[in-house]
């Protein structure tokens, strides 16, 4: 799980999300940024539903920053 916010932060730790990078006709209700450094863990039995769904691009794009900031 990630931290997504509507709030533009303008630094390397932000991972605009464009109407592209969802699947099907579900998107997010407002421009929104995944934060690259809140990343959390969380057991699969609280979560309660599913909103949307991200393409293989952009978890490719989204792993491809995450790895750069480690490195």
């Amino acid at each position: 799980m990630v931290q997504i916010t509507s709030k533009l932060h303008n630094d390397q730790l932000s991972l605009e999300m464009n109407r592209g990078d969802f699947l099907g006709e579900k998107e997010l209700p407002l421009e929104s940024w995944i934060r690259l450094h809140k990343i959390f863990l969380l057991n699969e039995s609280l979560i309660i539903s599913k909103n949307t769904a991200v393409t293989a691009g952009f978890l490719d794009k989204f792993i491809e920053r995450i790895t750069k900031l480690i490195e």
